[in-house]
């Protein structure tokens, strides 16, 4: 822009721009910092390293069914979650695991509960998520319900749309029914938050992987 051909005029409009750039460019490293602080929170203060369970390597391989098993305790418990975390942060996790772990990591459970537990539970949930959804969509008004629908259904529709489970005509799309579905509950119940603009790419995945509307909604909150 500064070039050697530039008018005083244009000199001058740079010069005066120049503390706005700074400033922007000072938020937008703070607003960064922040957001990297954020992702890097977990559900436990950091412990230090017992002796009879190192935390991980870092880097180290994705996390695999048996290494799963080695965080888990009698009837299924998830003793070391915080190790858990760190796995997946240096390692990540094999493609087939995603549908469980992400469960954990995304804190749809309770701590200490065992495996039956935890299914019990997530039926619950799931249940609890039908009966909302109904509720909502029963209890909103018609020009609101609309209004929400079709913010929601303006992004469903162009999401992810070369991936495989979004792929296909979207008349009668079952997965894309889902994606407006769970989105639009969580904009009607949550009002003063409602639908922003790339919630569907948040969402999205997690539905790919979950492959169940109400899972991907809980983990979506």
């Amino acid at each position: 822009v500064a070039a050697a051909e530039a008018l005083p005029e244009r000199r001058s409009l740079l010069a005066a721009a120049l503390p706005f750039t700074q400033a922007l460019l000072a938020q937008v490293g703070r607003t960064l910092a922040r957001a990297q602080a954020a992702l890097a929170w977990s559900e436990s203060p950091p412990q230090p390293p017992s002796p009879s369970s190192p935390s991980p390597p870092s880097p180290c391989a994705p996390l695999s069914d048996a290494d799963l098993r080695s965080y888990l305790g009698p009837g299924g418990r998830l003793l070391r979650p915080h190790d858990l975390r760190l796995h997946v942060y240096h390692g990540g996790v094999e493609p087939g695991l995603r549908k469980v772990v992400w469960r954990y990591l995304l804190n749809i459970f309770p701590a200490g509960l065992s495996g039956q537990e935890r299914l019990s539970h997530l039926r619950r949930k799931c249940a609890e998520y039908r009966a909302l959804q109904a509720a909502l969509s029963a209890g909103a008004a018609p020009a609101e319900l609309a209004l929400v629908a079709a913010a929601v259904r303006k992004d469903v529709v162009r999401t992810d749309r070369a991936h495989p489970y979004f792929g296909g005509p979207e008349e009668g799309h079952p997965h894309l029914a889902a994606l407006q579905a769970l989105l639009t509950t969580f904009a009607l119940g949550h009002p003063r938050l409602s639908y922003c603009q790339g919630m569907s790419d948040v969402a999205a995945p997690l539905l790919a992987v979950l492959d169940d509307e109400a899972q991907a909604f809980l983990c979506f909150c």
